[in-house]
């Protein structure tokens, strides 16, 4: 809440914080109506009796946190968010990831990605939870900021939602632009601190080189990092068009333990979309070809994914070769398929 949204008789001062002590509360020292005063012993006292809030989906959701996952296009950060949505609203852990909920939470789920065709063709068949409540707009609805946050809010509200995923955060403004960035997620924030609610915000990232993943690679992210409690980002492993890797960027609260080394996954079909863990490696390691992939490796490893008609820029993204190189190879694979 802003510091200068409460006002009593011309002074402002701090809100009482949102959680309840477990105890009587201390009265403060002084009648100083802009601080909140405590003795450091008091302050670590109640410190100790707030709740240790609960990890949702292993230590990269963690409750009343907003946080960010991102990544490039096409490497399933939105499969991997609704997942995460689909874990919380059955309160289940599952694939290898864990869960400290022992019951399913209401989540509504901001889907401004997917059309119904791409939705069924990605999860049909696949057993969802009614506490998963799917939010769209139509198309050809104009709205502000505003207005989708007022209008989330009443749902959220009439719902009982406890976690609130928002796919994709680009819908809401232009991420490009720091400021209005830092004003969607002081937004969110807000809505946040008045609900009561956990947030996961997904976002894109225009990053297409081989080199890890950092915070900076998030739009906006020297004010927007100050502002969001954790984030994580959904990378590509070179050489395997199934596997993904999952890094840790910010925790404010949960464990970090995909830092370095970062969890492998791997992009499964059966069941629906999703991904399942695999193991951990080291980053830099995932971010280029084996040691002992010699030349016709690469060469057939181009050939197949031209063949499944990913463009040489994408085979650039998947492989980890140059632009140019990988139409090279496929020219050169072209003339030896005609020679055949």
């Amino acid at each position: 809440m802003d510091l200068h949204s409460m006002n009593n008789g011309g002074m402002t001062y701090w809100p009482e914080p949102p959680y309840t002590l477990n105890r009587k509360q201390e009265k403060p020292k002084t009648d100083n109506l802009f601080f909140r005063v405590r003795t450091a012993k008091t302050r670590l006292e109640d410190s100790i009796q707030i709740e240790k809030p609960k990890q949702l989906f292993d230590c990269f959701v963690v409750e009343g946190e907003v946080t960010v996952l991102f990544a490039p296009t096409n490497v399933g950060k939105s499969i991997l968010a609704l997942q995460i949505a689909d874990s919380i609203s059955r309160g289940k852990s599952e694939y290898g990831f864990g869960t400290e909920l022992t019951k399913g939470q209401n989540v509504a789920y901001v889907d401004l990605e997917n059309t119904d065709p791409q939705f069924a063709g990605r999860y049909s068949g696949h057993k969802f939870s009614d506490k998963l409540k799917m939010l769209e707009v139509p198309a050809g609805v104009e709205y502000t900021t505003e207005q989708l946050l007022s209008h989330l809010k009443d749902f959220i509200r009439k719902e009982k939602c406890k976690v609130l995923v928002f796919d994709n955060i680009s819908f809401m403004g232009n991420l490009q632009s720091a400021n209005e960035a830092m004003s969607i997620i002081k937004a969110l924030r807000g809505l946040r601190d008045e609900l009561g609610i956990t947030i996961l915000v997904v976002a894109h990232t225009n990053k297409k080189d081989n080199k890890p993943m950092t915070i900076n690679d998030l739009a906006g992210s020297a004010k927007v990092g100050n502002l969001i409690d954790a984030a994580f980002a959904l990378g590509r492993v070179i050489g395997d068009t199934g596997l993904r890797y999952i890094k840790q960027l910010k925790s404010r609260s949960g464990e970090k333990k995909y830092e370095d080394p970062v969890m492998v996954v791997e992009l499964v079909k059966e069941n629906g979309l999703h991904f399942e863990f695999r193991n951990t490696g080291i980053e830099q390691n995932l971010l280029k070809l084996p040691k002992d992939t010699d030349e016709e490796e690469v060469y057939q490893l181009v050939w197949n994914l031209y063949k499944q008609g990913l463009s040489c820029r994408k085979i650039e993204s998947e492989l980890g070769v140059s632009k140019s190189k990988a139409n090279n190879i496929v020219n050169t694979m072209k003339r030896r398929a005609e020679a055949s």
